[in-house]
């Protein structure tokens, strides 16, 4: 094939793809505000120390990366995760989202934000708040907006 065909194809299919995504433009009204339900859901289910409360808030094939780096498969790994750590040095610890800095929607039903939160009262860092910026991919199954993978990144001083 010579480059001037390739060149010809690539643009094309480019065209193919932004026409494509034009016509499927979501419903930000609609869309955000159940997003922002969804995070505000993750929170206070933290707060209740609450595991299967966090775990309902993820698809059954999730992943979820904590800010240590350890990674977690599926909502009942997740949800086993979340058991272990509220009945131990989270237990104390109150969550709260800063800001939703964006939410992007490349598809109708799939959504990529990022969140920026705190927390306080670990047990194994007193008298600490931990800052953090949460990006969590997110699908639209059955009408319903739930978490299919994410991880945490503890912001160091100085980051905004």
């Amino acid at each position: 094939m010579k480059v001037s065909s390739f060149k010809f194809i690539v643009v094309g299919l480019c065209w193919l793809y932004g026409f494509k995504a034009y016509s499927q433009q979501t419903d930000t009204t609609k869309e955000n505000p159940q997003i922002r339900q969804l995070i505000k859901n993750y929170e206070d289910a933290w707060n209740r120390h609450d595991p299967k409360g966090l775990a309902d808030n993820y698809t059954v094939d999730a992943t979820w990366v904590n800010w240590f780096g350890a990674y977690y498969k599926g909502r009942d790994d997740i949800q086993f995760h979340y058991q272990q750590v509220h009945t131990t040095y989270f237990k104390g610890t109150h969550y709260y989202t800063r800001a939703v800095e964006d939410i992007i929607y490349p598809y109708p039903n799939f959504a990529i934000s990022h969140v920026r939160t705190a927390l306080d009262g670990d047990e194994r860092f007193p008298g600490q708040t931990f800052e953090f910026r949460r990006m969590i991919v997110m699908v639209k199954r059955d009408g319903s907006w739930k978490i299919l993978a994410g991880q945490n990144a503890k912001l160091e001083k100085g980051i905004k």
